[in-house]
């Protein structure tokens, strides 16, 4: 399996928090033993850190409406220029979502499937922050990058898209399978999600920073520290120590 992190937009260049997040990523891909030609870094700047240089991509390849919201558009650019190879898994995922414990690849029983979605779980809506994708999924995200662009067009559109689509049976669902929350755990309904989730958590999805007006805590608080329903930290010790080396607290 190789490991997809996507980064472009007009700024060419990482953000404060994401030029932290990314050095994050990259230690904590290489501390879980991930080889470092497995984990495609890619951009549309030239970047390098701790020996992961970034392949760089052509200026354009992000959404004017909705920059945070580029990857079904970047991977159909990888699928056609052959960077994703056939017969091999890719997890693509953001950022601000870490592996926390070690994803093994023959756990994920997507042999006869070309996507692997993870679901919001508490709505019914699909995300698109961390998913596992075949090069035979190539028509799919091509279809899912073309719907996202036509109007009306907004914030998450492709996320939304994507729920349009799978709610229309646009796409077969022989062609994907829904994983399971342990691979896209986020902070919203903790308390209802975690008991489905498979444990250790395979993948913890939040931004530290961020607070919402009705959460009394940051949601670094509620991962690191057990500020949540739960009343459990729900980092491993080992992502903890990555978080504090990079002066995340």
């Amino acid at each position: 399996m190789k490991n997809i992190l996507i980064y472009t937009g007009p700024e060419k260049r990482f953000n404060e928090e994401h030029e932290v997040l990314a050095r994050i990523q990259i230690d904590n891909c290489l501390d879980l033993g991930w080889k470092k030609e497995d984990v495609l870094l890619v951009t549309d700047f030239p970047y390098e850190y701790n020996g992961v240089k970034s392949s760089v991509v052509p200026d354009g390849l992000y959404y004017e409406f909705d920059k945070n919201a580029n990857k079904s558009k970047v991977l159909v650019y990888l699928l056609r220029q052959g960077i994703i190879e056939p017969e091999k898994l890719y997890w693509c995922h953001d950022f601000d979502a870490y592996e926390n414990h070690p994803i093994d690849e023959a756990e994920l029983g997507l042999e006869n499937y070309d996507l692997g979605l993870t679901h919001y779980f508490y709505k019914p809506e699909w995300q698109f922050g961390s998913l596992f994708l075949k090069s035979s999924s190539q028509d799919i995200l091509k279809l899912l990058n073309e719907v996202t662009m036509k109007k009306p067009r907004s914030s998450r559109n492709n996320e939304k898209k994507l729920t349009t689509l799978i709610k229309d049976n646009a796409i077969e669902s022989s062609r994907y399978k829904r994983m399971n929350s342990t691979y896209n755990f986020m902070k919203k309904y903790m308390h209802i999600v975690y008991p489905e989730a498979i444990k250790p958590l395979r993948v913890l999805h939040f931004l530290p920073s961020n607070k919402e007006e009705d959460m009394p805590h940051t949601a670094l608080e509620m991962f690191m520290y057990g500020k949540n329903k739960l009343k459990i930290p729900l980092m491993s010790d080992r992502l903890i120590k990555i978080f504090h080396y990079h002066g995340i607290k």
